[in-house]
C-alpha cells in the first residue's frame, strides 16, 4: 500500500512539472515545430474538410487526435479556422494540455512495463524517473509528437515481452499494433518492430515455437503493425506520391548537417544529451542495468536494450541531430535504470543491513531523479518568466510609430508584429525577409547596410537564434554583415535572456531552445535592436 502512495505522489508531481508554465509564450507559439506542424495542420482539416494533412514529413496521428479533441472542446464549430487564424490561444492550450496529460498517464505506463519486466520496485524507480527527468518534461510543455510517441512504445515493449513468454495470438497483436501505432507517431519508432522480431526469433532458437509458429507470430504482429499504421496513416497510401515525395525530403534533410550545428559525430551528440536529458546518474544506472538485464535472462535483456541501441545507431549516422529525437528510446532505458536502480538498492542493504530495503531504494531514488528535478523546476521557472521577444515586441511598439519601416530577422513566429489579432495589419514597414533560416544567413552580405539606409529602413533587430547560426557556421558574408551593423550603429536596446552575472550561452540547437543552462533567467533569444548611424529618424 505505501508504495501505491509513493507512485501517486510522483504521479502528481510529474504533472505538476508537466503543468507548471504550459501558458509560456501564448498566443505566440515560440517553439517552431509547434507553429508549423500538429495544430496548423488541424486547423487545415477543419478548413478544407478533408483528412488528407498533404504533409507527411511526421505522420498525422497526433494531428488527427487534435482535430477529435478539437471537435469536442469547441463543439465543432464551423469558424473554429477563422477564430484560431486571429488568436490561437484556446487551441493551443488545449493541445497542450491533451499532450502533459498523456505525458503523465506515461509515468504510470512506465510503471506497469517496469514492473513487467522486474519488479515493482523497478516499477517506481522507472516512474519516478519518467516523471521528473528533463527531456520528457520539457517536450510535454508543447504540442508535438516526441512525448506521445512513448506511450505506444512503452506498450509495444510489454506486449513484446508478453509474446516472448506467452507466445498468445492475442501478445503478437498488442506488441506489433502497438509498434505500428508509434511508428504512426513518429517514422523513427517503427524500429520498435525490431523488438517484436526479437521476441519471435527467440522463441524459435529456445525451441518453444515452430517455424509454423513463427510465421503465425509473424502474421499476427506484422499484420497488426501494416493494419494500424494504415488505419492511423491512409494518405500514405491514397496520396502515395506525395508521402514518398515528402518522407524522402524529409530523409534527405536529416542526412545534412543544420547550419551552426555542433561538429561532432552524432553518436557522441547523443552520449552527452543523455547526461542532461534523462541525467548522469540514470545513465550510469541504465548502463549497469543493462548489464544486469542481459545477465540474468538475454532475451527478455535483449527486448530492453534493443531500441535505444538501433535508436542510437541510426540516429548518430544522420547529418544532424535533436536531443528531442532520442526520446522515443526513453522508457526502455528509464526501465533499465531502474534495474540498475534495484541492484544498487539490494547492494547497499546487504552492507548496510540497518538501513532497511525502503530506505536504501528511497535514497537511491532520490539520487537518480535529483538532477532532473532540479532541471525541470528550473526550466519550468525560466518559461513562466516574459520571453525576450514579447519584451522587444512591446518595445518596439511603444518607441516606434506605426508604419516605421524596418528590418526583424526571422526569428519570430508570422504576424508577430501585427496591430491587434493575427488577421491584424502589420504595425510596421518590414523589410522582407523569407524563410527558411538557413537561406537567410547564408545570403547576408554587408552591402546589406547600404540598402537598408536608401529604403529608409533605418532599425534593425537581430536575435541570437538567427545570428549565431550564421557566425557558427563561419559564414564570411554573415560575419562581415554583423560585423558592419555594430560597426554603423548608433543605438543599441537589448533584450537579454541572461542573468545579469551570466555569459551568454554558446550556440546549441538544444540548449539555445531549451533553456536548460543555469545562465537563463528568461525564454528566447538575445535580441539586439539597432539604429544606424545617418540613417533619418
Amino acid at each position: 500500500m505505501r508504495l501505491h502512495w509513493w507512485l501517486a505522489g510522483i504521479v502528481l508531481a510529474g504533472l505538476g512539472l508537466r503543468l507548471w508554465s504550459i501558458t509560456y509564450g501564448m498566443p505566440w507559439a515560440f517553439n517552431a515545430d509547434e507553429e508549423l506542424h500538429f495544430v496548423s495542420i488541424t486547423v487545415r482539416f477543419f478548413e478544407e474538410s478533408t483528412f488528407n494533412p498533404g504533409y507527411f514529413e511526421n505522420p498525422p496521428l497526433l494531428a488527427y487526435l487534435f482535430y477529435g479533441l478539437f471537435r469536442l472542446r469547441f463543439f465543432g464549430t464551423d469558424d473554429f479556422a477563422r477564430a484560431f487564424d486571429n488568436d490561437p490561444e484556446a487551441a493551443y492550450m488545449t493541445a497542450r494540455v491533451f499532450v502533459a496529460l498523456i505525458g503523465t498517464g506515461l509515468i504510470l505506463l512506465i510503471y506497469w512495463a517496469g514492473k513487467r519486466y522486474g519488479d515493482r520496485r523497478v516499477g517506481l524507480v522507472a516512474a519516478a524517473l519518467m516523471a521528473f527527468c528533463f527531456l520528457p518534461v520539457f517536450y510535454s510543455h508543447f504540442a508535438l509528437n516526441d512525448v506521445v510517441t512513448m506511450v505506444p512504445v512503452t506498450v509495444a515493449l510489454v506486449g513484446s515481452l508478453m509474446a516472448y513468454e506467452k507466445g498468445r495470438w492475442h501478445d503478437w497483436l498488442l506488441a506489433g499494433g502497438g509498434a505500428g501505432v508509434a511508428c504512426a507517431t513518429k517514422y523513427t519508432a517503427g524500429l520498435m518492430a525490431a523488438v517484436v522480431i526479437i521476441a519471435a526469433i527467440a522463441r524459435v532458437v529456445e525451441k518453444r515455437d515452430s517455424r509454423g509458429d513463427l510465421m503465425k507470430a509473424a502474421v499476427f504482429s506484422g499484420g497488426a503493425f501494416v493494419v494500424v499504421f494504415l488505419f492511423l496513416n491512409p494518405f500514405s497510401v491514397l496520396s502515395f506520391n506525395s508521402f514518398r515525395e515528402q518522407l524522402g525530403g524529409q530523409s534527405g534533410q536529416a542526412s545534412n548537417a543544420k547550419l551552426g550545428q555542433t561538429e561532432v559525430p552524432g553518436w557522441l551528440y547523443y552520449l552527452w544529451t543523455l547526461t542532461w536529458g534523462l541525467g548522469v546518474l540514470p545513465f550510469i544506472s541504465a548502463l549497469g542495468g543493462g548489464w544486469a538485464a542481459l545477465r540474468e535472462n538475454r532475451v527478455r535483456g535483449l527486448l530492453l536494450v534493443a531500441l535505444p541501441v538501433l535508436l542510437f545507431l541510426f540516429l548518430g549516422s544522420q547529418g544532424r541531430f535533436f536531443a528531442r529525437w532520442f526520446l522515443p528510446a526513453y522508457p526502455a532505458i528509464c526501465i533499465l535504470a531502474g534495474i540498475g536502480a534495484v541492484q544498487a538498492a539490494d547492494w547497499i542493504r546487504a552492507k548496510r543491513p540497518a538501513l532497511g530495503g525502503s530506505v536504501a531504494l528511497a535514497g537511491v531514488i532520490i539520487l537518480l531523479v535529483a538532477q532532473g528535478a532540479i532541471a525541470s523546476i528550473r526550466s519550468d521557472s525560466t518559461l513562466g518568466n516574459t520571453d525576450t521577444r514579447l519584451l522587444a515586441r512591446d518595445w518596439l511598439a511603444r518607441n516606434l510609430d506605426p508604419g516605421t519601416r524596418i528590418v526583424v530577422e526571422p526569428f519570430v513566429p508570422d504576424r508577430f508584429l501585427t496591430t491587434g489579432g493575427r488577421r491584424a495589419p502589420e504595425r510596421f514597414d518590414r523589410y522582407p525577409v523569407k524563410r527558411p533560416f538557413q537561406a537567410y544567413e547564408k545570403k547576408l552580405s554587408p552591402d546589406l547596410i547600404d540598402t537598408y539606409r536608401a529604403g529608409g529602413y533605418c532599425w534593425v533587430v537581430t536575435g541570437s537564434h538567427q545570428k549565431e547560426r550564421g557566425l557558427a557556421a563561419d559564414l564570411a558574408g554573415a560575419e562581415a554583415y554583423y560585423a558592419r551593423l555594430d560597426r554603423e550603429s548608433d543605438r543599441t536596446v537589448v533584450f537579454s535572456p541572461y542573468r545579469a552575472d551570466a555569459d551568454p550561452v554558446g550556440f546549441n540547437y538544444d540548449l539555445s531552445f531549451n533553456y536548460l543552462p543555469r545562465e537563463y533567467l528568461r525564454p528566447g533569444p538575445l535580441i539586439e535592436a539597432k539604429h544606424l548611424r545617418d540613417c533619418g529618424p
